[in-house]
């Protein structure tokens, strides 16, 4: 699970790197793979809003004052428990997650009641959701744009790993401390080399659209790179580690 927990904690520094896109990911595999596991190594961050169940209302009466405040990311543990409501509040929750994630909320009239922030409050979005349920979505989030916004990330245990978590749960063995890096804000600079080498692995990866919100998701996860290295500055090691980990940036289901 280490490549898929390091994935989400670049997601979440995006939100450190100052003049950067916060990234959304949405974590998609079968039942029982963990992806709930993953996204509780994160909860407790001061940067994040965990939301077991979420709304329209609610995003805009709680979680943009605290992303106002300084928090960067929703973590959505089971993003079927939120599609769960009434269709029309599922719609404007899903409507509602499409502009933070993006475009930002800045003037809101909804049910009769009226919002203004400031300036647009944008943050991202990491949820989790199993194949079927994305599956049986996936047609209508492509349409609403909700797909673009967010990076699918999936994955599938081969038949060796399954072996070995078995073993693991026979012998009782204690889960792994993983140490999370959560980063000062600062400035990454990317040289131009390797901003060529970004534009042309986006392109690569889209090859049937523009790339363009790939592309600067990409940007900023090789920023968010750097900056889980302490380094200031993107390098060719932060290019090849985010390309290596590109093998999970999609629908394909690689086994781990």
């Amino acid at each position: 699970m280490d490549d898929l927990i390091k994935l989400v904690n670049l997601a979440l520094l995006t939100g450190r790197v100052k003049n950067s896109k916060r990234v959304s990911m949405l974590l998609i595999a079968d039942t029982e793979t963990g992806k709930t596991q993953i996204l509780e190594v994160f909860m407790n961050l001061r940067t994040v809003i965990w939301a077991n169940d979420l709304s329209a209302h609610v995003i805009v009466d709680e979680v943009a004052p605290q992303v106002e405040q300084g928090k960067t990311h929703i973590l959505i543990p089971d993003l079927l428990k939120v599609l769960a409501h009434q269709k029309v509040v599922t719609k404007n929750t899903m409507t509602m997650l499409n502009s933070i994630m993006e475009e930002g909320i800045k003037n809101v009239m909804f049910y009769g009641t009226r919002r203004e922030f400031q300036q647009p409050v944008k943050c991202g979005v990491i949820a989790a959701i199993t194949r079927s349920g994305y599956n049986a979505r996936e047609k209508y989030w492509k349409s609403i744009g909700f797909v673009g916004r967010c990076i699918p990330v999936s994955f599938s245990y081969s038949d060796e790993t399954k072996s070995k978590i078995h073993e693991h749960i026979r012998k009782g063995v204690p889960s792994k401390i993983v140490e999370v890096i959560a980063g000062r804000p600062t400035n990454v600079e990317i040289p131009q080399k390797i901003a060529r080498r970004i534009q042309d692995l986006a392109i690569a990866k889209t090859p049937f659209s523009t790339g363009f919100r790939l592309h600067k998701q990409l940007r900023a996860l090789v920023q968010a790179h750097a900056l889980f290295c302490n380094r200031s500055k993107a390098t060719d090691e932060d290019f090849e580690e985010i390309r290596r980990l590109c093998r999970f940036m999609n629908l394909d289901f690689n086994p781990i």
